[in-house]
């Protein structure tokens, strides 16, 4: 019995060594595996306006962001995302469940439940989106339903500017409408 006794307290004092020894090593580590995962900042009730040549063109606002510094992106809960035409006046409006904001580019990505609405009332409706800002077009590879005054369209992928006025749908499109297609 005494030796079981003693296997068992020598494989305990091992263990707790090695533990010991290991920590010192992942301490190091740690920090950045952390601050890399780790939000720099959260912010409730997020805002964020991207002008061009000093006229507002779009404005992001959200109920909470997470900033990510050194990833240069922040994530953001039920955004609604205001576009604006060359007179500041509001021309679409984006609302989904989440998106992202890369700061780099300031290319925009949504998702869940995804809706746009255009002044002309005009409404997408996908899963994701993405808006190119460099290029300043929104584009999908999900599955989209568009209903207007013209018709409704649904198909899969669509490349289009943030007005839905120049709408590409990329295949299985199907519906009726009034939109004159371009061969």
């Amino acid at each position: 019995m005494k030796q079981v006794l003693n296997y068992k307290t020598t494989l305990a004092f091992l263990s707790s060594l090695l533990f010991f020894l290991l920590i010192p090593g992942c301490r190091d580590s740690a920090p950045n595996a952390i601050s890399e995962s780790m939000p720099s900042q959260v912010v409730e009730g997020f805002k964020l306006t991207e002008s061009i040549s000093g006229k507002k063109f779009y404005q992001l606002q959200a109920d909470k962001a997470f900033c990510y510094e050194s990833l240069n992106k922040i994530d953001v809960i039920e955004p609604k995302i205001i576009f604006f035409d060359e007179n500041c006046k509001e021309f679409s409006t984006l609302t989904a469940r989440a998106g992202v904001v890369f700061n780099k580019t300031s290319d925009l990505v949504a998702q869940g439940e995804v809706v746009v609405r255009t002044e002309d009332s005009t409404y997408l409706y996908t899963d994701s989106l993405v808006w190119l800002n460099a290029r300043q077009i929104v584009t999908t590879d999900a599955w989209v339903k568009i209903n207007s005054q013209q018709g409704n369209i649904e198909g899969q992928g669509l490349i289009s500017d943030a007005g839905l006025k120049k709408i590409e749908i990329k295949s299985a499109v199907k519906g009726k409408s009034h939109y004159k297609f371009v061969k």
